[in-house]
């Protein structure tokens, strides 16, 4: 029988039992991917990541798993396993993780109220328009009226694929009620699986996540695809600094914070960020 030892953390949080929760498991070495994908399953949280020795220049090699699939690329994990791997290399104001995306930079900053990490993430690529308001509307259990007409939602990845849906009012994103089955459809028309919404404020923006049927706490690779598309679409200044908050209609309030800057026409150099605390330590045997 082997032990492996793991920790459990909360992401895009100061406070404990808030954010989204990420179990890292110190080493992977020696399993098999059907063993990771079936611990995902056992701790059953939205991701659970692996650390491996690195093949690249960064300090360790990451391995991302839900409870359906492995991902090359997400937002949460990142951070959450840059806090673990941190814990090793106290004197580093930046880690860097080797994904199946290529090695993400992230940087590591003590504050008074918590360590805050953030990350670079690949520059976006913009995908397919959704123009089908009435069909979206209606998978969505919305009015179309909800949906914000200055703006076409549309895919956009940096790793993940997102479809970006700007909605009119804090109102509409409570009133979300997505038919899953309806929405899966719609998604899969795009060739992605998962929407992300935003409401297109002045100050902060709110924001929720759905995905085949689930809705997700704190999403940090939606957070940087929106940013990107907000900066894209001038509903934003480049390199201003978006505050998204995330996770309260599913009891976990979360705070995202998101940038990106724009060279001509192209959006780059987009960053997320956010606090990440410890929660619990842990054994796993098999």
């Amino acid at each position: 029988m082997k032990t492996f030892e793991f920790t459990q953390v909360d992401v895009f949080t100061s406070q404990k039992l808030e954010g989204n929760p990420l179990a890292v498991f110190h080493s992977g070495e020696g399993m098999t991917s059907e063993q990771m994908m079936a611990i995902a399953r056992e701790m059953s949280l939205s991701e659970t990541t692996f650390l491996f020795p690195p093949t690249l220049k960064a300090d360790a090699k990451v391995r991302i798993f839900t409870v359906r699939e492995e991902l090359p690329f997400a937002g949460h994990p990142t951070l959450g396993t840059a806090f673990v791997v941190a814990q090793s290399h106290p004197k580093q104001a930046e880690i860097r993780l080797e994904m199946k995306v290529g090695v993400i930079p992230v940087k590591v900053e003590k504050r008074a109220d918590g360590t805050y990490f953030e990350m670079r993430q690949k520059d976006p690529v913009f995908g397919a328009t959704y123009t089908d308001s009435a069909a979206l509307a209606k998978a969505l259990g919305l009015a179309v009226s909800d949906l914000d007409s200055r703006y076409t939602p549309q895919v956009v990845s940096t790793g993940v694929a997102f479809l970006i849906v700007p909605l009119r009012s804090a109102h509409s994103l409570e009133r979300l009620a997505p038919d899953f089955k309806l929405l899966g459809a719609e998604l899969q028309k795009l060739n992605v699986h998962n929407a992300y919404f935003v409401v297109t404020g002045e100050g902060e923006i709110e924001t929720r996540m759905f995905g085949a049927n689930f809705e997700d706490p704190a999403t940090g690779s939606a957070a940087g695809c929106a940013a990107a598309y907000l900066v894209r679409y001038k509903h934003r200044s480049p390199d201003a600094l978006f505050t998204m908050h995330q996770g309260r209609f599913v009891s976990r309030p979360s705070v995202i914070y998101a940038a990106a800057s724009l060279t001509g026409d192209n959006v780059t150099n987009v960053r997320v960020g956010g606090y990440v605390v410890e929660v619990l330590q842990g054994r796993l045997q098999l």
